[in-house]
């Protein structure tokens, strides 16, 4: 799904490339498409508190300026070819430093000095000496291979970049929004590659603003879908999943013993950390679905009806929520952050303790609706309870 955010700039980049006269034909209101696409993605972002998005949209902005401020002449003028040649270097600087600072929550006053700045860094290039210098750390110019390749130096540059920062983000597993921040690098470098294409820059613009709303949408789904604290599906994804729910299924319902008692004793951030446990653990295993159905119960559901497969894997999940050592967060905290490194200096004794789970499970009959084999399995929850917890019953 993550990878869905690349859509609109393989789309541009294939018609800029096959078909030309495509994007030459289609009547392209500039500046106002880029002014409307970006300004959707900010009232969008915006409305859901999806601060992130925000800085990402000035960038753009703030480098779309530049381009039509700066890069409108022939390149054969000194200060439109140094700025040319600055241009990739600043735009690479500004987003790794996006993608590494801590953003801050634009309503504060350091989010909007930050916005503001982030907005007008790009126009720092029209002053000579700034451009100057960057156009001299240009990287491009040593990796060109032939004066009678000008352009392959920037191509090698955009390739190696491109092709490390898309490694990190595959090996992170990094979310729709963090693949988006590459396709906005990107965009604004293939029309510095391919500068004399038409309305280029507003072409990078929107496939940037199409990107940024994909990856917002996926990010909306997660929040709809997706329990933060665990990281599993919730109640709503669930209820979908069982409705279509094949005739050689099984379902489990499962909850922490006596989790009430343990919130009360240690606190609710404890009970969080076990929570986080049984979610990390429930991933772990494979053979089920997991989700969060509510509070501390989970529902697995497995797509197939074979009880003693079944069994194994719960017991196998049982198991190792049992056996798992659970180490208590130590609730004090230091006064000063000198007496924190001396605390940190000297060992602790940390508590542990031991987390038990029940859990009951049942296979489909065809008379099955999803609140029928959710009751089932829940009154088999209820008899592993009933016969003394940290146990499984299939029925």
């Amino acid at each position: 799904m993550s990878l869905v955010v690349f859509l609109p700039l393989v789309v541009w980049v294939l018609l800029g490339l096959f078909a030309p006269t495509v994007l030459a034909d289609v009547a392209l209101p500039v500046p106002e498409s880029v002014v409307a696409s970006l300004g959707l993605v900010t009232l969008i972002a915006g409305f859901f508190r999806q601060w992130q998005w925000l800085y990402w949209c000035a960038w753009t902005a703030g480098f779309y300026a530049l381009i039509q401020m700066g890069l409108q002449q022939p390149l054969s003028q000194q200060h439109v070819a140094v700025l040319y040649e600055a241009l990739p270097v600043w735009l690479s600087l500004t987003a790794l430093l996006l993608v590494f600072i801590k953003l801050p929550v634009l309503l504060s006053p350091r989010g909007f000095l930050l916005f503001v700045a982030v907005g007008l860094s790009p126009l720092l290039l029209l002053i000579e000496p700034f451009s100057g210098v960057l156009a001299v750390l240009n990287p491009a110019e040593m990796l060109s291979l032939s004066d009678e390749l000008p352009g392959i130096g920037l191509s090698l540059w955009m390739i190696a970049m491109g092709g490390i920062w898309a490694t990190v983000l595959l090996y992170k597993n990094a979310s729709a929004f963090r693949w988006s921040q590459l396709v906005a690098w990107l965009a604004f470098m293939i029309f510095v590659v391919g500068i004399e294409q038409t309305d280029a820059s507003a072409w990078a613009a929107l496939a940037i603003s199409g990107s940024l709303l994909l990856a917002l949408a996926d990010r909306m789904l997660k929040l709809a879908y997706i329990d933060e604290l665990t990281g599993l599906p919730q109640r709503r994804a669930l209820m979908s999943e069982l409705q279509h729910l094949r005739k050689r299924s099984a379902v489990c319902m499962l909850d922490v013993d006596h989790f009430k008692k343990f919130n009360d004793r240690y606190g609710h951030e404890v009970g969080d950390q076990v929570l986080r446990l049984l979610g990390s653990i429930l991933k772990s295993v494979s053979g089920f679905k997991a989700y969060r159905y509510g509070g501390e119960e989970f529902t697995l559901v497995f797509s197939h009806n074979n009880e003693e497969k079944l069994k194994d894997v719960l017991e196998t999940v049982r198991s190792k929520v049992a056996n798992y050592p659970l180490t208590l967060r130590d609730p004090s905290r230091p006064e000063t952050s000198g007496k924190g490194k001396e605390k940190r200096g000297k060992q602790s004794n940390k508590k542990t303790v031991k987390v038990t789970i029940s859990l009951g499970a049942t296979t489909k009959v065809p008379t099955d609706t999803p609140d029928s084999i959710l009751k089932r399995a829940d009154e088999n929850l209820y008899a592993a309870k009933k016969a003394g917890r940290n146990r499984v019953a299939i029925e």
